[in-house]
């Protein structure tokens, strides 16, 4: 892999051939990820990473995380918070500007819901990492695996090779992380319909499928588990909240043949110590300890 160039990123040192522009020096999972981003929506980015914009010729060039602009953020009063309190960082201001674009010429289903998750889940998490807002990353992992591509002091490697090694693995990360965005969003969707047809105290799922947004966005209060074919063996039966437990008789058995005589279920494969979880070979077997679970 060459030095100066990453797919269609190409990095130059002079400012006539660049179309897009950022700062130099050490880089941060903002101006990173991007640069990847704005790699989805044009067909070649010429980089160039300069510590000034002052005097420089700007026309026909997108410049961000640098300049004061329309996609920079460390102008004196910032440049736009969000409700909740979180700043944007260049990748906020380039996301609220062209998101729904890269989305369309994705042909997402759901372009809407899939720009909002994106944003909500992921955007304005690397936007508050890099304005230094803390408080909001409490309950998130902060996005800053990036900062590990900066070489390191002892390291012999030029700034360009190691933007480029960051480039690479911001982009692995961004095409896997939009994957799983547009599948939560469309299980959500499904899920919620077929809760909404549901009579049971049981959901069931043709497969495993992220459903804990489903549930909570739901206003079917009858609902009390999720059953879904296990890609380890038989079928999963989840109780849907702490709310839910499986009865402590069941869950405090000395092992599992003790649990399977409790319950009359031969095929009982598992159960959680918390309560939380158990496992069957069949879908029959799973609606019959539920059934067991409701009984008073």
């Amino acid at each position: 892999m060459s030095f100066k160039k990453y797919k269609n990123i190409q990095l130059t040192n002079q400012i006539d051939e660049a179309n897009c522009i950022t700062h130099s020096g050490k880089f941060h999972v903002d101006d990173v990820i991007s640069t990847v981003f704005l790699s989805k929506l044009l067909e070649k980015i010429i980089l160039l990473r300069i510590s000034s914009t002052e005097n420089k010729n700007l026309e026909n060039k997108i410049v961000y995380d640098i300049g004061f602009g329309e996609f920079d953020h460390h102008q004196k009063n910032r440049n736009g918070q969000r409700e909740n309190g979180i700043f944007y960082s260049s990748i906020g201001l380039l996301w609220q500007k062209f998101g729904k674009k890269y989305l369309e010429k994705l042909k997402v289903k759901n372009i809407d819901k899939t720009f909002e998750y994106m944003d909500k889940e992921l955007i304005q998490y690397i936007d508050a990492t890099d304005n230094m807002q803390t408080e909001y990353l409490e309950n998130k992992i902060s996005p800053d695996f990036i900062k590990l591509c900066n070489p390191e002091w002892d390291e012999n490697i030029s700034e360009d090779e190691a933007f480029i090694r960051a480039l690479k693995l911001a982009d692995e990360f961004w095409e896997i992380y939009l994957k799983h965005a547009i599948a939560e969003v469309e299980a959500v969707d499904i899920i919620l319909d077929k809760i909404k047809n549901c009579k049971d105290c049981y959901l069931v799922l043709d497969k495993e499928m992220p459903y804990r947004k489903a549930i909570k966005l739901s206003n079917n209060d009858k609902l009390k588990y999720i059953i879904f074919k296990s890609r380890r063996e038989g079928y999963d039966i989840r109780t849907i909240s702490d709310t839910y437990k499986f009865k402590k008789e069941l869950v405090q058995a000395k092992d599992i043949n003790t649990a399977r005589i409790l319950t009359n279920i031969n095929d009982l494969i598992y159960v959680d110590m918390h309560g939380n979880l158990c496992c069957t070979k069949t879908l029959e077997s799973a609606i019959q300890l539920v059934k067991y679970n409701e009984k008073k």
